[in-house]
């Protein structure tokens, strides 16, 4: 179940500042599941997302029409696809996907144009 909840880890990292609809997770999760040879249902679907869920780096959001991140008070996976919830990581975890561990301890930051190349770098892998 560790490599599970690692490879939904890399996901949500993987999409960045918008995150990953719960829904998608477990399209996403397909090579895992067929690894690990575990059957999708509900009781596989719950130990990772609730995993992810209690990690304080992963936060659940849903999107208004504004863009706005809202924190939904349901944390119960079923539900979290039902209502649209997104994964989404925190900056530190993102940066550290990048491999981008002491950025926030250096003088000089990443332009723009710099921080978007290596994202696509890391969303392909």
């Amino acid at each position: 179940m560790d490599e599970l909840v690692s490879a939904a880890l890399e996901e949500v990292c993987a999409r960045f500042s918008p995150g990953l609809p719960v829904t998608d997770l477990w399209p996403a999760l397909r090579g895992a599941l067929e690894a690990s040879d575990l059957p999708l249902g509900p009781t596989v679907k719950h130990a990772p997302s609730a995993r992810l869920i209690a990690l304080l780096v992963i936060r659940l959001a849903m999107w208004e029409g504004n863009g706005a991140p809202i924190e939904p008070a349901e944390k119960d996976v079923e539900e979290a696809e039902r209502r649209g919830v997104w994964l989404v990581a925190s900056a530190t975890l993102r940066d550290n996907f990048l491999r981008m561990y002491h950025c926030r301890f250096t003088k000089s930051e990443l332009s723009v144009v710099q921080k978007a190349t290596l994202e696509c770098v890391g969303a392909s892998r």
